[in-house]
């Protein structure tokens, strides 16, 4: 990976993806994105950095969960409902001068988590548990880092796949400090650290497959330092929470942070007497100076009770951090709010989330996809008619960590007949991945199409009073789907590509020869997509052929190119007999790209040149040899994004 927009669409749309009339929408990546409204925890949302969306996901699936201080009391209280996964692993902590330990362990809804406990030099232990899921087109990436103010020397950690033999970390100024991988028996991924100097700050590390092959390098942002100017020393929390404010442009901002990383950033101005922000498993926040005790009792049946403490810093609030005894983002839970006498101040109910909001006009019933029912947390899906968008499908929950309190909604349903979403179920062992996604009337059929060329049927399921049957195919996890094929009456068959999971892995370790494009690019192309790369690094992929069909079966009259750019070039593909492709943009700037035949038989010209300045591109028009135009696409008008 090589751009951090990249990660982020990779992070965001990993469960949620759409085929759409203009999959170009590099420049507009949160456009494209299905809409996922975060759950409502307690409050309104709070302004919080981008990052803060998947920082807790990846540093923070446990956070702790205990009251245990002994570590082997840690230990056992964050293994009361998971099973060890391999064995485990002690590593120096050298901001300590204690051992880190690292094992990994099954979730109770099945996915595998990695989980540590941290002794302090000066302190009390503390440890938590982290999905292992969450990045699952990386080859290695960021879980933690014991970075703390005080320290001389610091050590990042993470994880990686099975074949990665080497970590190096690499800093601003271009040092590199070589890591250790640890292969640990039995465990689903391997261990990587690098220290460092605690003043020579990571950027990334760079990543190499046990023959010493590159294979990318993967971006510190997220473990982000905070923001703005520190205005005093930070204060200690529980659970290895610290929390210090900053003088930022917005004003003094409040910044919980862990592992070196920043967690959240509130400003600590709220209407409501408390404020608790969506981290996994615990509980972190502030609350009106007169409010000395929180209580959030929930609808399982389990209550937590975290004391506040005094900001020093006379902003007039009360800080909190503890573990919560719940997992579970749409369970039901009541905050009750107590002054130092013990006198109930606030209080606030929090219906459980598991269907669509009040105010959703919901066309029909709410249904559950199949093969969910037993996972733990099942996936609920409904159609909503609105105003504004015409019909929607959306789903909430299921068992991925990636589903946590996420809603997701195809908003160019049914324009865009041809959108799919995903659900991953670890229950039963060995789980499944389902495909699912809304069909129109006149379906008779949707095959998913397995890399190795075989293909299963989806089944169809209508809800009572739904405008809208919903189509569902269900595969092992862990198989890979290059796509699928949707059959419609008195239509040719439509070729529908999943951008595979592996795809930019495999074309990274394979040793086929690239074709040279110019502008620096070149392409691979694999099953699943379209691979290219920008000076030797990895760029946005493209669709590619399903299993058994070519690049060509993606191009048709209504879509005669499939393109993208990046900052600096625009590539892609064309019918055969395109050799110079136009493109226009708003206000009048051109760019010609020089297109050549593909040397894989894909039956497709290949073309790229460097990005003009200029506004949106408005068309793109392939001519062939002698300067006659063959095709021209007119791009559908950009949507701004909808939250």
């Amino acid at each position: 990976m090589n751009d951090l927009e990249e990660r982020l669409r990779a992070a965001f749309d990993a469960r949620a993806r759409t085929y759409e009339p203009d999959p170009h929408a590099w420049a507009r990546i949160m456009e494209r994105r299905p809409r996922r409204r975060p759950a409502r925890w307690l409050l309104a949302a709070l302004p919080v950095a981008l990052l803060t969306v998947f920082v807790p996901a990846l540093l923070n699936g446990g956070l702790g969960r205990n009251t245990a201080i002994d570590p082997t009391g840690i230990y056992q209280q964050l293994m009361k409902e998971r099973t060890p996964l391999g064995k485990e692993a002690s590593v120096d902590n050298p901001s300590e001068g204690k051992p880190l330990r690292i094992w990994f362990a099954r979730g109770k809804l099945g996915y595998p988590e990695v989980c540590y406990v941290v002794e302090r030099a000066a302190g009390e232990p503390y440890g938590a548990c982290a999905d292992a899921v969450g990045l699952e087109h990386a080859d290695a990436w960021y879980v933690g880092s014991t970075l703390r103010d005080g320290a001389g020397t610091a050590m990042d950690w993470g994880l990686a796949r099975q074949d990665v033999g080497a970590v190096a970390g690499v800093t601003k100024g271009g040092q590199e400090f070589q890591g250790t991988v640890l292969s640990l028996d039995g465990a689903p991924y391997r261990l990587w650290t690098v220290t460092y100097p605690a003043q020579e700050p990571m950027s990334r590390i760079r990543i190499s497959d046990d023959d010493g092959k590159g294979l990318g390098w993967w971006s510190r942002d997220g473990l982000s330092a905070p923001s703005g100017q520190p205005m005093s020393a930070p204060m200690e929390l529980s659970q290895g929470i610290s929390v210090r404010p900053y003088r930022t442009k917005d004003g003094t901002r409040l910044t919980w942070s862990r592992h070196g990383a920043e967690l959240v950033s509130q400003l600590p101005a709220a209407a409501s007497p408390v404020v608790i922000t969506p981290l996994p498993d615990m509980i972190i926040g502030f609350a009106r100076k007169d409010v000395a005790r929180i209580e959030v009792s929930f609808g399982s049946g389990s209550t937590a009770s975290v004391e506040t403490r005094p900001d020093p810093w006379n902003l007039g609030v009360t800080l909190f951090a503890a573990g919560s005894p719940s997992d579970d983002p749409d369970e039901s839970r009541r905050v009750t709010a107590y002054d130092s006498s013990g006198k109930q101040v606030w209080s606030h109910n929090e219906p459980a989330r598991t269907a669509p909001d009040e105010a959703d006009k919901v066309a029909g019933e709410v249904m559950t996809l199949p093969g969910t029912e037993g996972s733990g947390r099942p996936v609920r899906l409904w159609f909503t008619q609105r105003p504004d968008d015409g019909t929607e499908f959306c789903s909430t929950g299921g068992p991925a960590p990636s589903n946590r309190s996420m809603r997701s909604c195809l908003l160019d349903f049914p324009q865009n007949s041809h959108s799919f979403q995903e659900a991953t179920t670890y229950l039963p062992d060995p789980g499944a991945d389902i495909y699912f996604g809304p069909a129109l009337a006149d379906w008779e059929s949707v095959e998913a199409v397995l890399l190795d060329g075989q293909r299963v049927r989806a089944s169809f399921l209508r809800g009572k009073g739904t405008p809208y049957p919903v189509w569902h195919v269900s595969v092992p996890r862990g198989t890979e789907v290059g796509g699928f094929v949707v059959k419609a009456k008195g239509k040719p068959d439509k070729q529908v590509p999943n951008y595979s999971k592996s795809c930019e892995k495999r074309a990274a370790r394979s040793g086929a020869a690239r074709q040279i494009l110019p502008a620096g690019i070149t392409a691979l192309i694999v099953s699943g997509c379209a691979t290219f790369w920008e000076n030797g690094e990895v760029v946005p992929a493209l669709p590619g052929p399903l299993p058994g069909a070519r690049l060509s079966d993606l191009l048709d009259t209504a879509r005669p190119v499939q393109w993208i750019d990046t900052k600096t070039a625009w590539y892609g593909y064309a019918p055969a007999g395109t050799a110079k492709v136009e493109l226009r943009m708003k206000g009048g700037a051109t760019g010609t790209a020089e297109a050549v035949p593909d040397s894989w038989g894909q039956n497709v010209t290949l073309f790229a040149a460097p990005i003009p300045k200029g506004d949106e591109t408005v068309s793109l028009t392939g001519y062939d040899a002698g300067g006659k135009e063959l095709w021209r696409y007119e791009l559908p008008r950009q949507q701004g994004p909808r939250s």
